[in-house]
This record gives structure tokens, sequence and C-alpha cells, in this order.
């Protein structure tokens, strides 16, 4: 009996030791040196292109034939009988207009932190005001002015702006296009923009 609470409190403690001892050396053994730790913004500005129609275009087609009838699921879900409140397949775009604000967000932080990617603030103005566009038409107050600032100023419950002034305000919609015409026509020319790549083209 003596020999097997010996054994438990040899095992505990080393337990224990072996506890403090994770945290040594943790971040260099646990680095992954074939990892990409940035996005290069000519991937981030195509990902979200990509996403983005790809989800649009689901969505008019879903969510358009459902509401006409022209087809229907085939478990007959709630959006086919017009529950608009509770969309299961197409109807609800607020989640992925969302997602790629976010990462337009970082595309144009990337834009304006390196003069070298200068060339991917004009189209990433261009989505942002497109996106936030198709969000305001369809759901009228959205947020706009604190919106897509959780990670860089920790707003995590932004309030909702009125439409009139998502469109016309200061930092509105027309404003961010009027800026995004100045960044394109300062961009024109340049070789490493996305579009050169692309369509062997200049902007």
């Amino acid at each position: 009996m003596k020999a097997i609470a010996t054994f438990i409190k040899s095992a505990c403690l080393a337990l224990l030791l072996s506890l403090g001892a994770c945290d040594q050396n943790f971040t260099e053994i646990n680095t992954n040196p074939t990892v990409p730790v940035s996005v290069q913004p000519e991937f981030l500005l195509r990902q979200v292109l990509f996403d983005y129609i790809e989800n649009a275009s689901h969505e008019g087609f879903v969510a358009g034939n459902l509401l006409g009838q022209y087809f229907m699921a085939v478990d007959f879900n709630l959006f086919d009988r017009h529950s608009l409140t509770q969309p299961q397949n197409g109807g609800n775009p607020w989640p992925f207009l969302f997602e790629n604000l976010r990462d337009n967000e970082n595309l144009l932080a990337l834009s304006r932190e390196n003069p070298v990617f200068q060339v991917y603030e004009g189209p990433a103005l261009v989505l942002r005001a497109l996106m936030f566009a198709q969000l305001t038409d369809l759901y009228g107050d959205i947020p706009y002015s604190e919106a897509l600032q959780g990670r860089t100023g920790g707003i995590t419950q932004p309030r909702y702006d009125a439409q009139e002034e998502i469109y016309l305000g200061e930092n509105g919609l027309l404003a961010t296009l009027r800026e995004a015409v100045e960044k394109l026509q300062a961009a024109a020319g340049a070789p490493q923009a996305w579009l050169v790549t692309f369509y062997s083209v200049g902007i």
C-alpha cells in the first residue's frame, strides 16, 4: 500500500514538473517555416472576387427561383414557403457579404501600408462600395461607420447607420467611389497591377 502511495506521489510530481516545461521554446518549436504568415494582395483580391461572385450568383439563382416557385428544394424548406426570416438554402447574403468585406478590409490595409501594393486600393474601394450598397439595399440600416473594426478598433457590436448616411455621408459610398476613381487613375499603367497579370492590360 505504501509503495502505491509513493508511486502516485512520484507520478504527480513528474506530471507537474513536465507541465512547467511545456512553454520552454514553445513558439520556436511550433513555428512552421514553410507556412506563409501573410498573404499577397493579388491573391487576396482574387479570393474576394471569386467568393463574392460565387455566393452572389448562388443567392440570385437559388433564392430568386425558390421565391418565384420555379423550382423547390427536395425537403421543401422554410424559404420555399416564403418564410423569409428563416432562410435555409439561399436568401441570406448577410454572412458572405460581411465575410468578403472583412477580407477586403485586409486588402485595403495592405494596399495602404506598402507603396508597391497601392494599385490594389482602387479595386478594393470599388468592391467595398459595391458590397455595402448591396447590404443596405437589402436590409436598410446596417453597420457601416463602425463596421469591420473588431480586430483594429475592438468594436464587436457596431452601431447601425441610416441608409441615407451610408450613401451620402462624408465617408459614405459615393465618397468611397470618388476616392476609388482617383486611386484607379493614379495607378493607371502600373506594371504590378493584377490586371496586367490577369488580362495582359493596364488599369
